[in-house]
């Protein structure tokens, strides 16, 4: 779980940590709440695998499931502010017209796939079904990291690029950085889940969209119906 906390710290590292004085009050919300869950889901394995504390482990477990309702509450009150100033975002800039809108959907769809991740979660371990909890939980940290893995190759792409951003957009990421989330995927269900369980297809067919982001993006239909519902 190091893997993804790190992934989406360096990829919010501009955004937000190097950022923070300037940050808004609900950017400091979802930005702190997030990173204490991400530290929690660090923590957690460590203390029923290595440690063998499950008082502890169920205690942090408690705590954990008010920091997933305060990450994903405040990540869909920022939602909204994704196409607050879109008329004033360069249609060629980093974070553009078009994926303004496509972020939109797709950051609704992954908060609620994570609010849902840790109920199911939660539910598996009542029923003592250690491996569904397992892996659901390990789906809530990866319905919420292509974002922050999106940036994290953003960053990489302008430091190659030394410092020049010309050319490079979150449009034209999407698809490496999809292909690259569900390669970190299979991965990790490979050594700690099952291709057979339902969050490994779940999180294969959330990612899809971003094959979209451009049809969706550009769609006047979309853009009407999200204005009209989130402006």
């Amino acid at each position: 779980m190091l893997v993804p906390f790190a992934i989406s710290v360096l990829g919010f590292s501009y955004s937000y940590y190097l950022n923070f004085a300037g940050a808004t009050f609900h950017q400091h919300v979802h930005g702190i709440s997030a990173t204490l869950w991400y530290i929690l889901v660090v923590v957690q394995p460590y203390l029923i695998v290595r440690k063998k504390d499950i008082a502890g482990h169920r205690a942090l477990g408690a705590i954990g499931t008010l920091l997933a309702g305060m990450v994903a509450g405040s990540a869909l009150t920022i939602v909204p502010r994704n196409i607050d100033d879109v008329a004033t975002l360069d249609r060629n800039g980093f974070f553009n017209p078009t994926f303004a809108y496509f972020a939109v959907i797709i950051d609704v769809l992954l908060v609620s796939m994570f609010v849902a991740s840790v109920v199911l979660a939660v539910l598996a371990i009542k029923r003592r079904d250690v491996a569904g909890h397992v892996q659901w939980m390990m789906a809530s940290v990866f319905f919420v990291l292509s974002p922050g893995l999106a940036r994290m190759f953003g960053i990489a792409a302008i430091v190659a690029n030394q410092g020049d951003m010309a050319g490079i957009s979150l449009v034209k990421l999407a698809v490496p950085s999809m292909l690259a989330m569900m390669a970190i995927i299979a991965i990790y269900y490979r050594k700690f889940g099952s291709y057979r369980h339902p969050s490994f297809w779940l999180l294969m067919a959330c990612h899809l969209p971003y094959l979209f982001v451009e049809r969706v993006g550009n769609d006047a239909t979309v853009r009407g119906v999200l204005a009209a519902i989130f402006k």
